[in-house]
């Protein structure tokens, strides 16, 4: 098997003014902010610069498609959701780095560890933002009210751990789009076959995104407006006014919940392929 990895100082460059580029059309859209801007330009840099082509590439994917989601049909979402979701179709400076930190972290690793492991785990972090995110903007389209991931009981459109067939059906497209990808990319940069890309896409996406439900059904900081007595994730709600914590851990919100989730779909990952490669 083969993987493409590099320590280029070249690619760095290369990495940097492309990331710079896409970061500031995204910029240019609304999709990011200045600070957003700024990480998606470390994230980038750093994924493809160190991680090598593939993972930038991964990530460029995991950032158009989302921005596009973000921005379909938004002002529907708002509606249906009552403005109670933190996620924006413009990510600052944390959420990029909530999203794509551990990619970039694990990108690091790869670049004085090459080993499929950690290529795995990185694959299954991007994969898990990817599919979560999808999850998150399709599946608040769903005209069936979302179902508490914990007990099953019907919640509000909106609701932290709600999951629906619709936004369920999302997860795995975002998942498998990422392994697809992936997939593509390393027979077009390497010509090896790397035919566990998919599986591990899949499986990584699926358990880090089940993992961001689970933690955003039980522990995830959830406000409440006091004007419209409705749960929020937002610290001012779509109404305008300050929101109050309600319950979960008060340190941990929508952007720690991203990141620890991505964690867990790196973590699958890489555990899969130890056991498929002994």
């Amino acid at each position: 098997m083969t993987l493409s990895a590099s320590l280029d100082l070249r690619q760095l460059v290369l990495s940097c003014g492309l990331s710079l580029v896409i970061g500031g059309l995204a910029y240019r859209r609304q999709s990011l902010t200045r600070g957003g801007w700024l990480a998606a330009v470390l994230v980038g840099t750093t994924t493809a610069g160190l991680g090598g082509w593939t993972l930038g590439i991964l990530v460029v994917v995991f950032f158009v498609t989302s921005s596009g989601l973000s921005h379909w049909k938004r002002a529907v979402k708002e509606r249906w959701t009552g403005g109670s979701v933190a996620k924006g179709s413009q990510r600052d400076f944390l959420q990029v780095l909530a999203n794509g930190g551990a990619a970039a972290g694990l990108s690091i690793l790869y670049a004085v560890q090459p080993s499929p492991a950690v290529f795995a785990a990185a694959l299954g972090a991007v994969a898990t933002v990817t599919a979560d995110t999808w999850a998150t903007e399709v599946g608040s389209l769903s005209s069936a009210p979302p179902r508490l991931i914990t007990s099953g009981r019907q919640v509000p459109a909106g609701t932290s751990g709600g999951v629906s067939w619709l936004g369920s059906i999302a997860t795995l497209c975002g998942a498998l789009l990422i392994g697809a990808v992936g997939l593509a990319a390393e027979l077009l940069l390497t010509g090896g076959w790397t035919g566990w890309i998919v599986p591990m896409a899949l499986a990584g996406g699926v358990a880090g995104a089940m993992a961001d439900s689970v933690m955003g059904a039980t522990v995830q900081r959830v406000n409440r407006c006091p004007r419209c007595q409705v749960d929020t994730e937002r610290k001012v709600h779509s109404c305008g006014t300050q929101t109050h914590y309600h319950r979960g851990l008060r340190w941990l919100d929508n952007d720690w919940v991203n990141f620890l989730s991505s964690l867990v779909g790196a973590v699958t990952s890489a555990i899969i392929w130890v056991l498929m490669a002994g």
